[in-house]
Parts: C-alpha cells; structure tokens; sequence
C-alpha cells in the first residue's frame, strides 16, 4: 500500500503541476478510467460576466466588435443604454444587475465613461423597474429636449410604439418593422442572448413622470448580451473529446441559453 500511496502522489505532483490540486489522493486513482467529466456552466466553462454581444439598430444587427460610436444612431443607444440604468464600475467595482453593469463596460471599451455620460446629461426623473411592466424609465435634457428614455421586454416595449428611428428620419412604424424586430428578438433568443429593447419620447418639461407616460415611444434598437466562455473552454472540450471522454455541461439555465453556450464550446453539435 505504501508503494501505491507514493506513486499516488508522484500523480499528485504531476497534477498540481498542471495547476489541478487534488485533496485526497485517492481521488486520482480512477483518472485512469475516466470517460464522462461534468461541468457547471457558470464561471467554469463561462465568464460569469455578462457581456454585450450585439446592437440591433436601423434593421441592422452589429456585433460588439464592429460598434461605431462615430455613427450618430449607435452612439446615441450607447449613451441611453448607460442613462437608463442604474448600475455603476468605479475602480473595478461593479455594482448592480449584470445586464446593466454589461452596459456600462461597453461604453468604457469605447471610451465612453457612465459618470462622464451621467454628468453631461442628468437624471430629472425615473421610473424604476418592476416585473408587472418589465420596463423601466429615465428623465435626462437631452440637447434641449426634455426625452424619456423607456428600456425593457421588447415585446412589451412594441407595444406602446408609435414611430420608428431610422436614418431617413422618425417616422410611423408599421406591423411589418415590428414582425421585423420580433424575427430579430427571436434569433437573438435562439442564440442564448438576453434582449433588450430601447426606446424614447419627448415630455414635456417641469412634468412629473407617471406609467401612463410610457407610451406613444419611438424605438431605438435592441441590445443583446450573454455570459459569454471562456477563452480556454474550446481547448479543453477539444482535448476532453481527442482523448475519449465525454464533456457533460450542467446548468439550471433555459435550455436554448444552455445549448447555445454547449455549442459554442464544442460540447453540443448540430445533427
């Protein structure tokens, strides 16, 4: 037994070596045989960071990589998408949702700092978030305009508005813009991404804001965003998959959140 205990441990070594520590050593003695290995999902395989993946805006999606804050209309969602919200990342500490803390850390990938954005364009009013509307409301002078800024379900949202952004100027929008961003909400479901729909409206100035003010919007865009892997997940399943053994990933997500993250690593393929 003492001639197993050291060649045990000489595999400890090995392990640890490889940054794997193992508390009893009698755990390594079935690595040999190992053929299914499971893994939770959030902050294993994933970053346990919510992070934006996509705009939706004008009828165009465009990936977080390729956002142009130079472009008037991706600016300005960026700005609203940091005004309505109440999250704050001072010194690295973030504090609030994870969807909107997601937000903000866009805006400072591009230079675009919350305290800096708030500051210019203060909160005059807000409506917080509750599950009944699934929305939520903020009151800022912007450019002179006295504009409410309404985020939320897109489903719900599509159902106050009134009018549509697009390059060409505000105009009426019809059941065949909203089928459009319905078909792109789904997509963005389909993928794992968590959703949210952006609008706006002028009120008028020294008003006080009630629920009954969030109608008649304009809308803006879509944001979507996910907790996305990590770098090293890939490789790993990769390696998992060459040398025979089945990654299992276990989560209590929805499975369409679960399959696209599964997918991504390489554990899920399409049939």
């Amino acid at each position: 037994s003492s001639i197993v205990t050291i060649v045990l441990s000489f595999g400890t070594q090995k392990m640890a070596k490889e940054h794997a520590i193992i508390r009893k050593l009698q755990a390594v003695e079935g690595l040999g045989s190992v053929s299914i290995i499971c893994s939770d999902k959030t902050g294993t395989l994933t970053q346990n960071k919510m992070t934006v993946e996509d705009y939706y805006i004008d009828g165009k999606r465009i990936s977080a990589e390729a956002i142009d804050i130079s472009d008037q209309a991706q600016k300005c969602l960026l700005n609203y998408s940091i005004l309505c919200n109440d999250s704050t990342n001072e010194n690295g500490v973030e504090i609030g949702d994870p969807t909107e803390t997601a937000l903000i850390n866009l805006g400072s990938r591009y230079g675009v700092e919350a305290a800096s954005i708030r500051k210019l364009y203060p909160r005059n009013g807000e409506l917080p978030f509750d599950s009944d509307r699934k929305m939520m409301s903020t009151l800022h002078l912007i450019d002179g305009k006295n504009q409410m800024i309404v985020k939320g379900a897109v489903d719900k949202l599509l159902e106050r508005t009134e009018q549509i952004w697009t390059k060409e100027g505000i105009r009426k929008i019809t059941e065949e813009d909203k089928e459009k961003i319905q078909r792109q909400n789904q997509k963005f479901s389909m993928e794992g991404l968590r959703v949210l729909a952006f609008t706006y409206r002028e009120i008028p100035k020294n008003h006080t804001l009630t629920s009954q003010d969030e109608d008649h919007l304009v809308f803006l865009g879509l944001i979507a965003m996910m907790d996305p892997p990590r770098e090293e997940s890939k490789a790993a399943v990769a390696e998992c998959i060459k040398a025979g053994i089945r990654p299992v990933m276990i989560t209590g997500d929805h499975k369409i959140t679960a399959a696209a993250i599964a997918k991504r690593v390489g554990i899920l393929h399409d049939l």
